[in-house]
């Protein structure tokens, strides 16, 4: 009896354990930060433990706010999180926790680094926010300073002088532009000169000024009264290093005037002026092309050189009349 146990005991196999199809995604190798584009690999497994070339896998998020399917295994990290990945072949599935770190601002540059500029001279201002890895970081807000008003003002957010990052040289002397993002600060040196040409006028639609442009009763407190309207000398001033730029100006005074046998009387009542600024193209033959960035878009006038300064063309904003304005250059 007891030979046939043992017998039967020798003869006894063990059976091989029965296996399942599995789909397993493989780990990343390192962190991964909001803004990375990052591939995931899966490996499928059959039921006998062998690993199946080339299967077909489907990808699926847990949460798109997270992380945004791109195709063939690759995700778009978009914000800081824990995000489920899951990987599909056939009717098997295999998931990954897969940890999206925050970006942590560890530099800010600005570009350019050095400004020499022009009074009057405008531009743009870029910032690159660097993180872990050098990686870029966008969306932050960021604060810009100048550190002299007077000599460059820069827009920032809710700022009514310009859009954020957006400079203007004012006056000479140098100052530092400031912006930060997250308590980490990147600076720019701007250095500005005076670099302005200024043209006084002379003419008014040929007539030399100041003349008489208007002349008419108006009510003044209820009460006629005769007018004349005067225009009077103005400036044009060419500026800036970097883009030529314009600013110009015609004066008009208003006077009461009365009469007292062969005297006339002329008593200011106000004063106004027709203001433009905006970019100079000049041509080849040194005329000037003068595209407004105050008045209007689109409104544009000229100027023809002459030997010692310019006869502007200046378009009325509203019509298609014009005014005549001849301008000499200021003796230094």
């Amino acid at each position: 009896m007891m030979a046939a146990i043992g017998m039967l005991a020798c003869s006894d196999t063990v059976a091989p354990r029965p296996t399942r199809a599995k789909v397993t995604i493989v780990p990343v190798a390192d962190s991964v930060f909001e803004g990375d584009v990052v591939r995931l690999t899966a490996v499928v497994l059959d039921e006998s433990g062998v690993e199946v070339a080339g299967a077909t896998v489907a990808w699926t998020t847990s949460d798109t706010t997270l992380a945004k399917d791109a195709g063939e295994g690759s995700f778009a990290l978009l914000r800081p999180g824990t995000v489920r990945i899951t990987a599909r072949s056939a009717a098997v599935t295999g998931t990954y926790d897969l940890v999206i770190g925050r970006l942590v601002v560890k530099k800010v540059d600005l570009s350019p680094g050095v400004l020499s500029l022009g009074r009057g001279d405008r531009m743009q201002i870029s910032v690159r926010v660097s993180g872990q890895g050098d990686r870029a970081i966008t969306g932050r807000p960021v604060t810009f300073t100048s550190d002299d008003p007077q000599v460059a003002v820069i827009g920032t957010s809710g700022s009514d002088i310009a859009g954020p990052g957006f400079l203007i040289a004012a006056g000479p002397g140098s100052t530092t532009i400031r912006a930060t993002v997250d308590a980490v600060t990147g600076t720019a040196h701007v250095g500005v000169v005076i670099a302005d040409t200024t043209f006084v006028l002379t003419h008014y639609n040929g007539a030399p000024v100041p003349v008489l442009v208007a002349a008419d009763t108006v009510l003044f407190n209820g009460v006629p009264e005769f007018v004349e309207v005067y225009a009077e000398p103005g400036t044009l001033v060419l500026s800036g290093l970097m883009q030529l730029r314009y600013t110009l100006d015609v004066r008009f005074s208003q006077y009461h005037v009365t009469r007292t046998g062969d005297t006339v009387q002329r008593e200011l009542r106000f004063q106004s002026r027709e203001f433009d600024r905006g970019i100079v193209t000049v041509g080849a033959n040194g005329d000037l092309s003068m595209l407004s960035e105050f008045i209007g878009p689109h409104l544009e006038h000229t100027a023809a050189l002459e030997p010692d300064g310019f006869l502007v063309h200046f378009r009325i904003p509203g019509d298609d009349s014009f005014l005549d304005l001849r301008y000499r250059r200021q003796a230094p």
